[in-house]
């Protein structure tokens, strides 16, 4: 059934009382299994829409259901991952996995653990500490943390945004893998236009808390980041950020 957000409005005080729309009147569906990438310069609403999908907000109006529910207040239903990893330092690669499980008292939770471990190929780390870990690799515990959950959304706030240029690449492919093993609904938050035409089946370009855009990206994957194709929905959608705008654009 996925995820549908019908006519959502969310406003924030700003100065002398006055409210700014973060999101006006926003609809969209979302459908099961589906990649969606939510792209737009800083302000535009992207956050704020995934901590309402995510229940950490409520909008002030409008309905915003996952598999027909409600969205009420936070769920394991939907995971989260944001750009700092926010791993627990004092715990190990397999016990930060295993703490979702733990607080449900999963009896199988070592099995579902181990399950992840092989999936994002960090076997042989189960017993590092975070600070021991690159950013990819602590990124990708995050990542099976909330998988192991088995959330029916996975919401994704620029979670490769503080790495390298490289280690960014790799991820994406390593995304794409998770993704397909997985079968999640995905809805992932990026300023970067090559990386949302690269994961994404669709992507929503928002402005001032509307769609601006929305495109369904038509080229099989693996995705040849330097064809002709790539670089012409890379083109789009960066006019579509630009225009009218002086703020330059992410095209890592």
């Amino acid at each position: 059934m996925g995820v549908s957000l019908v006519r959502v409005f969310k406003a924030f005080d700003e100065c002398e009382g006055k409210l700014k729309y973060v999101l006006n009147d926003f609809s969209l569906d979302i459908e099961d299994g589906e990649f969606i990438c939510i792209l737009g310069k800083s302000g535009c609403g992207k956050s704020t829409l995934l901590n309402l999908i995510a229940g950490y907000l409520k909008s002030d109006n409008g309905n915003i259901l996952v598999n027909g529910k409600e969205v009420e207040a936070p769920s394991a239903e939907r995971g989260v991952v944001f750009q700092q990893h926010a791993l627990f330092p004092w715990y190990t690669v397999a016990q930060n996995i295993e703490f979702g499980l733990k607080i449900k008292k999963k009896r199988d939770s070592k099995k579902i653990v181990d399950k992840y471990i092989d999936l994002i190929g960090l076997q042989g780390y189960e017993n590092k500490y975070p600070s021991s870990l690159s950013g990819g690799m602590a990124q990708r515990v995050g990542i099976a943390r909330a998988l192991a959950n088995d959330p029916e959304v996975l919401l994704m706030d620029e979670p490769l945004g503080a790495l390298d240029a490289m280690t960014r690449d790799t991820m994406r492919k390593e995304l794409i893998k998770i993704w397909k093993a997985t079968n999640k609904t995905i809805i992932f938050i990026t300023h970067s236009v090559p990386e949302a035409v690269y994961l994404a089946d669709r992507v929503v370009l928002l402005k001032e808390g509307k769609i601006e855009m929305l495109e369904k990206i038509d080229i099989p994957r693996p995705r040849n980041t330097k064809s002709v194709e790539f670089m012409k929905y890379v083109e789009m959608f960066e006019k579509g950020l630009t225009d009218n705008l002086d703020e330059a654009v992410i095209t890592e």
